[in-house]
């Protein structure tokens, strides 16, 4: 009996444990997950100065946001970011906001992937002055050390949706993440 109470004990002390590194909180004994997905949330604005804003979530649930004082390395044309540009990005992320559990982050993981080859409705003017707010998520392709960034929503002067059938509850959950 004393065993079983003194291992209970020890399993919730254990579990809890937490430690700083240099991507923010991490947890001390984290799950064995290798580049899995990485969803962001962004808001850009280029008019009346510059607004650069949102959250990035890594493949452990962490929510971490960044801001316009941050040093950002954008994806390119294609909508690629290497690896280690990546690492950059999520290393000035300033502060964590929440923690996804493992549970919820593979369930909107596994809806994301569906998303990928989606179609993309045609880029429409729909605000003037409003920069965009964009839904999406970072692939990583090993073969070429660098993330594929697949977007699921663009919001703002120009809009544009991602017309696979999970892209809109994908974009919903997103939307929860404050």
């Amino acid at each position: 009996m004393k065993n079983f109470i003194l291992s209970a004990f020890l399993l919730t002390f254990l579990t809890g444990c937490m430690e700083v590194n240099e991507f923010g909180w991490d947890e001390f004994h984290p799950p064995v997950v290798t580049h899995t997905l990485i969803f962001q949330s962004e808001y850009t604005n280029h008019a009346w100065g510059y607004s650069h804003n949102g959250w990035m979530m890594d493949g452990k649930g962490l929510v971490k946001r960044f801001q316009k004082s941050a040093t950002w390395v954008f994806p390119d044309s294609l909508g690629y970011v290497s690896e280690t540009d990546m690492k950059k990005n999520l290393s000035v992320c300033d502060s964590l906001l929440e923690h996804v559990s493992s549970g919820e982050f593979f369930h909107y993981s596994s809806k994301a992937l569906t998303c990928v080859d989606g179609p993309m409705t045609n880029p429409k003017m729909t605000m003037a002055d409003a920069g965009e707010h964009i839904y999406a998520f970072y692939r990583y392709e090993a073969d070429r050390k660098r993330y594929k960034r697949v977007i699921l929503s663009m919001i703002g002067d120009w809009s544009q949706e991602n017309l696979a059938p999970n892209s809109k509850e994908v974009v919903d959950w997103m939307k929860t993440i404050k």
